[in-house]
């Protein structure tokens, strides 16, 4: 090869790197590092995204679907990783598919997931695995997950009610001590005429709320109290002690404390029916129970149950005093189904029978709530008309004489 061509080669590869450092600067670069970018954003964003009850009655309906159509569990949840919508949920069965095929089973993947999945669900897929059933566990699983997720909207739809009005009061309230009462203070005034209690209560609590402390009006400071206020009650109720007391608390209202009692048996009966039906012995099944009810007061009670019977005492025996937890028709079930060795069947009809009690109670909750709302309503506004026609009435009434 001769010296010249050795150098048009020289120079060609010299150039050919030179393209490639281009290439390397070019924006094309930048936007890959730019879309790399996004999307580890996204993926961290999705992470604080709700994953819902119907997201995971969709996940294990069409597991049991797939793992009975004779699709492998692995393959199963990367298909479903594919057809979820929901980006959070994608990540969270992308990564248990990842665990299954690390080695671990899946109800060991599902228990590193205990915040979206609950020790009834992981206890059921569990016990399906040992069983070889696990496709019948991943129905039932989804069916009392839908049950619970209808029973708690239909609770939460009747609330909003009541819950609209009391604000909508609450927001009228303050417009009327900080904006109208100022004004009519102005009338009373120039009656001249000592005023009635309720009026001068009215009068100190808007001047106390026009007022200011410094740069900022009272009203404002209120507001701010309230919403610290909310924020604390809110943190103190996700305590263990907090939530003990504040269910301690509701399980006494009138009408309230009736469907949590209601709500918290039904889920009693339903979790253990449907963990006894799938297999599990009857004190795991209290022990995932107490864990799963969603009631601290009677997940206490549960797990006394279960050290009882682990003495030898039957359920029966334990409920039987207790008719501020189980009434007498639960400890009388109860002691049909020990006796006869039909816990998963007569504890579902229990389960059912509540059900259907809380969907009524459910169902008239608002019409129930409508006296104690008008009582409100018209309370108040009787009081706002009596504080301030009354001075009014007294100056004709002195007029007159």
């Amino acid at each position: 090869m001769s010296p010249a061509t050795l150098h048009i080669g020289a120079a060609t590869t010299a150039a050919e790197q030179k393209i490639d450092q281009e290439k390397a600067k070019q924006p094309v670069s930048r936007s890959k590092k730019a879309v790399g970018l996004m999307d580890g954003m996204n993926r961290y964003l999705a992470k604080f995204t709700a994953i819902k009850d119907d997201d995971k009655v969709s996940f294990f309906r069409l597991m049991a679907t797939m793992i009975n159509a004779g699709i492998s569990l692995t393959k199963g949840l990367r298909i479903l990783e594919d057809q979820t919508d929901n980006l959070h949920f994608k990540q969270v069965i992308g990564d248990i598919a990842f665990k299954i095929e690390s080695g671990l089973s899946f109800s060991e993947a599902l228990s590193d997931y205990g915040q979206f999945f609950n020790e009834s669900q992981i206890g059921m897929v569990e016990s399906g695995e040992a069983t070889g059933r696990l496709n019948q566990t991943l129905l039932q699983i989804a069916t009392e997950t839908e049950k619970s997720s209808q029973l708690a909207k239909k609770i939460k739809g009747a609330m909003i009610y009541p819950l609209t009005i009391l604000i909508i009061l609450a927001a009228a309230m303050y417009a009327v001590m900080t904006f109208v009462m100022p004004k009519i203070k102005d009338v009373f005034d120039s009656l001249g005429s000592e005023l009635p209690a309720m009026t001068t209560f009215l009068i100190n609590a808007s001047d106390f709320m026009v007022g200011k402390t410094g740069p900022i009006p009272n009203a404002i400071w209120i507001l701010i109290g309230i919403v610290t206020f909310i924020v604390i009650f809110m943190w103190w109720k996700k305590t263990k002690a907090g939530r003990m007391i504040w269910t301690q608390i509701t399980m006494r209202m009138p009408v309230f404390g009736i469907i949590i009692k209601k709500s918290a048996l039904a889920r009693f009966c339903r979790s253990l029916s449907t963990l006894t039906s799938s297999g599990v012995s009857i004190l795991k099944a209290l022990d995932i129970t107490a864990g799963s009810v969603g009631n601290p007061v009677y997940e206490k009670r549960i797990r006394m149950i279960a050290e009882d019977v682990k003495r030898g005492i039957t359920m029966g025996e334990n409920m039987k005093d207790d008719v501020a937890h189980f009434p007498s028709m639960v400890v009388g079930m109860i002691n049909v189904a020990e006796q006869t060795a039909q816990v998963d069947q007569i504890t579902g009809k229990l389960a059912d029978f509540y059900e259907e009690e809380l969907d009524d109670m459910v169902k008239n909750l608002s019409r129930l709530m409508e006296p104690i709302i008008i009582v409100v309503l018209g309370g108040t506004v009787g009081f706002l008309v009596i504080a301030v026609m009354l001075p009014i009435l007294q100056s004709s009434d002195l007029a007159i004489q």
